[in-house]
């Protein structure tokens, strides 16, 4: 997205590694500006790159090279300290110096939310006026980014379809890894009220692959029982993710932090009703279009997944909103307001 709207500037993609195949993605791209670095021995920046205008990174453990006039920095989140719970007190100690330096050494911030702005404000002392909020992007009219729905002028017939593989499939389902933050052990316990009071047909299947910590998670799953309608998938491919996704009756999202959300987001590109928390980003980013519930509060998510999958009018109403929302999370906005920040810093 950037290289459609920026002929101008130059760019060099620094890399430490050859993460990507850039033989084969470059060619693709509109304008020739962008060129690749990699760092293929550690050398770090000022030995890789040439005299720069302007270093961007997301990653903190990048210092300031010298050969650049200003320095950029995207944070994701922080996660160390507004949620430490899993990491040991040495991990918390290293990144937390590592945040202290790069916060201190940019001449401007980029926070993927203002729930992260606020967060470095708070636990940093960041001012207010070095942060800038961008939010990523998702591509809803891209059919190659897990197959989403391309946007479409008859939104009643998505409304439609996602109804008829809801009614038809019947699961509850729930994308990210398997950690304590996304809160899953809850997930499961609301799951098992809403199958011993309520006697809900629905299944729960729960995509991502095993994080740390995650003892707890499967002890919970271990004595449920309901546990045969309970459905560890493990990492699945891009199809395979479409297609739940495509299928639920409700995506699930009980994160306890999240720095932006992306699955939110995903959910609603496909036209699934979405419950997640108020807490963190979850809520910023769902805006009215999903039900907000108190992640620490398993029956909250109870009550909310009962009004979707038994008012067919509230389901299609946060179809509608969650479609529509995510249309306004394009990385074409993305890259817009990306290039304001470089040529006005």
């Amino acid at each position: 997205s950037l290289a459609k709207i920026d002929s101008k500037n130059e760019y060099f993609l620094y890399s430490r590694k050859k993460l990507l195949d850039f033989k084969k993605r470059l060619p693709r791209l509109p304008a020739g500006n962008f060129r690749h670095c990699v760092d293929y021995f550690k050398k770090g920046p000022d030995r890789v790159l040439p005299e720069l205008d302007i270093f961007h990174t997301s990653s903190y453990d990048l210092e300031r090279p010298k050969k650049a006039e200003r320095f950029i920095v995207t944070i994701h989140d922080v996660i160390i300290k507004a949620y430490p719970y899993g990491h040991s007190e040495k991990t918390i100690k290293e990144v937390d110096g590592e945040l202290k330096r790069v916060l201190g050494e940019a001449d401007l911030l980029i926070a993927d939310s203002n729930n992260t702005k606020a967060d470095m404000g708070k636990f940093y002392q960041v001012s207010e006026s070095k942060i800038k909020v961008i939010y990523p992007g998702v591509n809803i009219s891209d059919s190659s980014r897990l197959g989403l729905r391309p946007r479409s002028k008859n939104i009643a017939n998505i409304v439609r379809a996602s109804s008829e593989a809801a009614s038809r499939e019947q699961y509850i389902l729930f994308v990210g890894t398997i950690e304590p933050r996304k809160n899953i052990q809850g997930l499961i316990k609301a799951f098992n009220l809403l199958k011993k009071e309520h006697g809900i047909a629905h299944k729960l299947i729960i995509a991502g692959m095993k994080g740390w910590m995650y003892e707890d998670i499967f002890k919970e799953y271990e004595n449920s029982a309901f546990k045969n309608d309970i459905i560890f998938k493990g990492y699945i491919s891009d199809q395979e993710l479409a297609r739940l996704y495509k299928n639920a009756s409700v995506f699930v999202y009980p994160s306890f932090y999240e720095g932006f959300g992306f699955p939110i987001l995903e959910a609603f590109g496909y036209g699934v009703p979405v419950v997640t928390s108020k807490t963190s980003s979850c809520g910023e980013i769902a805006g009215d279009s999903a039900l907000l519930v108190n992640p620490e509060r398993y029956q909250e998510i109870v009550e909310a997944i009962l009004k979707i999958i038994s008012d067919s009018s509230l389901r299609q109403g946060l179809i509608i909103k969650g479609f529509e929302r995510a249309e306004l999370f394009t990385w074409q906005n993305t890259s817009i307001e990306f290039l304001n920040c470089l040529t006005n810093t």
